[in-house]
This record gives C-alpha cells, sequence and structure tokens, in this order.
C-alpha cells in the first residue's frame, strides 16, 4: 500500500501593496527563494533573517520545490 503525503500548510500571506511575505513576518518570499538559489541552506537563511521560523523556511522551500 502507497502512503498518502501529508499536506502542509505553507506559511504565506500577500500583504496590501501585494507583496508576498513569509508567516507573519515582512521577510519577502522572493528573498528567501534568492538566498536558496544562491546556495544557502534553511538554516543559513533563518540565520540571515532572524524573524524567520527554521520551520516556516523548510515549509517555503519545499513548496518552491
Amino acid at each position: 500500500m502507497i502512503a498518502t503525503p501529508a499536506a502542509i500548510d505553507v506559511p504565506l500571506r500577500v500583504d496590501a501593496q501585494g507583496k508576498i511575505r513569509v508567516g507573519g513576518t515582512r521577510v519577502l518570499l522572493e528573498l528567501v527563494i534568492r538566498a536558496f538559489q544562491h546556495g544557502e541552506s534553511p538554516e543559513g537563511i533563518v540565520e540571515q533573517y532572524s524573524a524567520l521560523k527554521l520551520a516556516d523556511v523548510y515549509a517555503v522551500l519545499a513548496y518552491y520545490l
């Protein structure tokens, strides 16, 4: 029997200006994705943007990938 993958809530929101932000922070999704594309690890991204939660970064990157 094949297990059904669990659904995850992606912690993204659109602000009043139409920008996509991660979780309850002001950090833009594009900044997280750009850092990842430049080789930064999820832990490194959290170090750069201390308002982020590591679990949120992993969820956003899983969604992106």
